[in-house]
């Protein structure tokens, strides 16, 4: 394994680079406040480096190794950097190139599909609407307040208004329909922090290969260890499927 800095337009993004001698790869993206070396991470890197699959996981603007302040993490920064991450491995000759986002990763995954050739998408508790999230959150009061006082502290962290805004160009629908690789969206139904409303809409907006996995009685953080096995090998066995074609 290599740790690689690359460089983006956000700064250095660091990464841990499996090369192996694979046709394939697999970029691992992480949620919010999480980092390259995550729980799902680790166990996705260990299933796919055991089938001869590359994997690069990555920190993304703000998150553990790489530059940037979490406070003014947008959207667009986050796509940024994995845009940079896959043209990183498009430079290394891969003819696959899957990605498996997570949460807030989930919906910039979905933007850098729209974007580049992936091979395959798959997706944990992902984000779709992030403007549609916030504002069912907060209400309209609650919005104008976020931009009142500049920022909210979600998770203990600050979050400053400029990701509201950089969220609000976004055309979900449209651009998740622009999306031609085939798509797994793997989500809990208890999940109170990104209702699975947000896994229907993709689902629905896709017009590519798609397939939903609702966890029954799953969390966001699929803690029960049953939940998360039955996550990971979802998400698996659907990269493997489209990684070997």
């Amino acid at each position: 394994m290599q740790k690689i800095f690359l460089n983006s337009k956000t700064g250095k993004i660091c990464c841990l680079y499996n090369k192996l001698n694979a046709d394939s790869i697999v970029i691992l993206a992480h949620g919010y406040l999480s980092n390259k070396n995550s729980t799902t991470n680790k166990r996705l890197v260990e299933l796919l480096n055991e089938k001869g699959i590359s994997t690069i996981a990555f920190d993304m603007y703000g998150h553990g190794e790489s530059d940037g302040d979490v406070e003014h993490l947008t959207i667009t920064k986050a796509v940024e950097n994995l845009l940079t991450v896959y043209d990183f491995v498009k430079s290394e000759d891969y003819e696959k190139i899957g990605v498996a986002g997570s949460s807030f990763t989930g919906i910039v995954s979905l933007i850098a599909a729209s974007k580049r050739e992936f091979t395959v998408v798959s997706l944990k508790c992902p984000v779709f609407d992030s403007k549609k999230l916030w504002d069912d959150r907060f209400g309209r009061t609650g919005v104008e307040k976020w931009k009142e006082e500049g920022f909210i502290t979600p998770f203990g962290k600050k979050w400053h208004f400029e990701a509201y805004e950089d969220a609000s160009k976004y055309n979900m629908e449209k651009i998740t329909s622009e999306i031609k690789a085939p798509t797994l969206v793997v989500h809990g139904n208890k999940d109170v922090t990104v209702p699975l409303s947000h896994a229907k809409g993709i689902i629905s907006a896709l017009s590519s290969e798609k397939k939903l996995v609702v966890v029954e009685g799953a969390n966001h953080f699929f803690e029960d260890e049953k939940h998360f096995k039955e996550m990971i090998n979802a998400s698996f066995e659907w990269l493997i499927l489209h990684v070997r074609r």
